[in-house]
């Protein structure tokens, strides 16, 4: 078994600290600008969709931290981290299909509900 020599393990140390400092500051940019966009634009007539886009955005950043820090994506050869994020592609896209046809299945329900 190999082991990290200090300077290694003293720039692998760093490497999680900037991490989560990242996570931690998108974390509070997405809460507050959430609260701030609920709060005041949302009364103003502004849709929810660019709030629902601002907050899968934020997600997307932070999944892509996680997964190149903390499960060392980045670290992997170019093939190899292809194939852990090219089906987590297929989640992304899943989900968002699945939330479509919800929202379309609950617009159904309204609409039906409404007739009687």
């Amino acid at each position: 078994m190999a082991h990290m020599t200090q300077e290694e393990y003293k720039k692998n140390v760093r490497e999680v600290y900037r991490t989560t400092a990242i996570l931690s500051v998108v974390t509070i940019v997405e809460v507050v600008g959430a609260l701030m966009y609920e709060k005041y634009a949302m009364p103003a007539g502004y849709p929810r969709i660019v709030l629902s886009i601002f907050v899968s955005v934020a997600s997307l950043i932070k999944a892509y931290w996680i997964m190149a820090v903390f499960m060392h994506v980045n670290h992997e050869k170019k093939g190899f981290a292809f194939t852990i994020l090219f089906p987590f592609s297929f989640l992304i896209l899943a989900i968002v299909a699945f939330s479509m046809d919800g929202s379309n299945f609950g617009e159904l329900l309204r609409n039906i509900n409404s007739l009687h």
